[in-house]
């Protein structure tokens, strides 16, 4: 049996059976009954399956699975099927079948996946995110830049095009995304405008492909929507949801609300004929329904993302967060999934909500296409972060930590040199693998997560050691959403855009 093939059939996998084939079930299988059924998940893999409990049963009595999942057993495939008869023996090879490529027995000692040919590290980023501006003009409750004034920390044009060069020309790869950032980049609009037109020259000089994208809290957008527009750069606007949710957090210095003034910033975008993403942060868990309802309903948004706040920057001094939040979070969380296929029925096609879309595309496929849910996480190796006064960093979050500063793009090595030789990039790859994090390392979950996004668990615990503070929500909402898929196959529409950078994997749900 070709061990190697990842699209194996059930009839070339019956057709290598015989009686001396040896069946070996692997150990450390996680184990959750719900009613009638058995939920089976190989942590190792990330491969899960739901069998019958009657079926699971029957493997037990075999000796093919132990109810505990603790150790190993085997068993010719003969001394388990000889006093089957010929339905059965076929229904025994059916589920020996499912239970192989999921990952859950071996055949004469070959798996379908080798856990050592998965999970791949990029070795170089393709994402390269500026902080134009570390100021902003408004004063989110739970702002991380936490940095307040419009004439303060504002990158230079020149510094803007160094890194801009430096990146295109010094990263391999052949498209690359410049994202500016802050604070509020639409403050530093002349970085804005002399960078977008700088990064089309290079990257068309290098025959590469750039695309610019830009996050903004909206109140500028009145001003420039037009000049985006002509500069063809993305745009993510910042909206919390209705008035009166988005007024409790999104405010200016004064403590009033922004919500009218994001609302003409958006209709100025859409009267610039600007194409707009939106990211709302949810601090209070019941709020994720109504959010979306108001991106769906008011913004006629079919793309959203949907964050939930974090222990960091402002917000630790100005929220309150539960020790028990991550409970909450899941439960109201989970509730958009029956948000979106309601949507499906009323309008025909599937709403995009990160990070649901991912999350779901996690089950279905062994691809990791979104760099905070890989082990490590996508710090160095998938983007970089700038400071205004072009320092370097691993991610754009950790921007502005001088713990994970990589040097200056005014006299730093060639990039990759510097990422290479890099030993803070060496120490941040290999403690942020999710089978070195103590917590992490046993969990079931381990693999479909990665060990979370290593600012939010440097900001919280102050060391690399940790696991996500979010951890609870990771692990309840995977195990929910495999429930909701099985009984529910439709719902796998919900990887959406993602469909275009994942292979699903052979009988992802048989």
């Amino acid at each position: 049996m070709d061990a190697d093939n990842l699209d194996l059939s059930f009839k070339t996998f019956n057709e290598a059976l015989t009686p001396e084939t040896v069946i070996t079930s692997v150990p450390d299988l996680y184990l959750s009954p719900r009613d009638q059924r058995v939920l089976l998940v190989e942590p190792e893999t990330a491969s899960w399956l739901i069998l019958p409990r009657v079926e699971f049963g029957f493997l037990v009595k075999r000796g093919l699975m132990k109810p505990d999942s603790d150790g190993r057993s085997w068993r010719k495939l003969g001394e388990i099927s000889s006093d089957l008869n010929s339905e059965s023996a076929h229904q025994l090879r059916s589920c020996l079948y499912r239970l192989f490529i999921k990952d859950m027995i071996t055949i004469n000692g070959y798996s379908y996946h080798q856990p050592s040919t998965l999970w791949a590290i990029q070795r170089y980023p393709h994402y390269f995110n500026l902080h134009l501006t570390e100021s902003c003009n408004l004063a989110c409750r739970y702002c991380r830049v936490n940095h307040n004034g419009p004439e303060l920390m504002m990158m230079s044009a020149e510094t803007c095009k160094r890194i801009i060069r430096r990146v295109l020309e010094e990263i391999p790869g052949e498209k690359c995304i410049i994202g500016f950032h802050g604070g509020e980049p639409l403050l530093n609009i002349d970085c804005v405008l002399e960078g977008s037109k700088y990064a089309r020259e290079v990257a068309s000089s290098l025959g590469k492909s750039v695309t610019l994208s830009l996050q903004t809290n909206g109140l500028l957008l009145a001003k420039y929507s037009q000049l985006l527009k002509e500069l063809k750069v993305d745009v993510g606007i910042s909206i919390d949801g209705a008035e009166e949710i988005h007024n409790r957090y999104r405010v200016f210095r004064s403590g009033r609300g922004s919500f009218d003034e994001v609302m003409s910033g958006i209709q100025s975008a859409h009267q610039a004929g600007l194409s707009t993403g939106y990211l709302a942060v949810i601090h209070d868990p019941e709020n994720y329904l109504p959010v979306a309802r108001f991106m769906t309903e008011s913004l006629k948004a079919r793309s959203f993302r949907l964050n939930f706040s974090c222990y960091e920057g402002r917000a630790k001094k100005e929220l309150d967060f539960d020790p028990g939040r991550a409970a909450e979070f899941a439960r109201h969380w989970l509730e958009l999934v029956d948000f979106a296929r309601e949507d499906h029925q009323l309008n025909g096609d599937w709403l995009s909500i990160d990070d649901l879309n991912v999350f779901m595309a996690h089950l279905v496929s062994k691809d990791r296409p979104q760099m905070c849910y890989r082990s490590p996480c996508g710090a160095g190796n998938a983007i970089l972060g700038f400071g205004h006064d072009g320092k370097i960093y691993l991610c754009e979050e950790l921007v502005g930590k001088e713990e994970f500063c990589l040097g200056d793009i005014n006299d730093a090595p060639r990039l990759t040199q510097l990422l290479d030789e890099s030993e803070i990039c060496a120490r941040v790859k290999e403690k942020r693998k999710v089978e070195n994090v103590a917590a992490c390392a046993d969990c079931p979950w381990k693999r479909f997560h990665g060990a979370g996004c290593l600012n939010k668990g440097f900001e919280f615990f102050g060391d690399l050691e940790h696991r996500d503070a979010m951890c609870y929500f990771y692990r309840t909402i995977f195990e929910e959403l495999i429930w909701k898929l099985t009984d529910n196959r439709e719902l796998v529409n919900l990887i959406n855009y993602y469909k275009k950078y994942i292979k699903i994997e052979n009988g992802w749900l048989d």
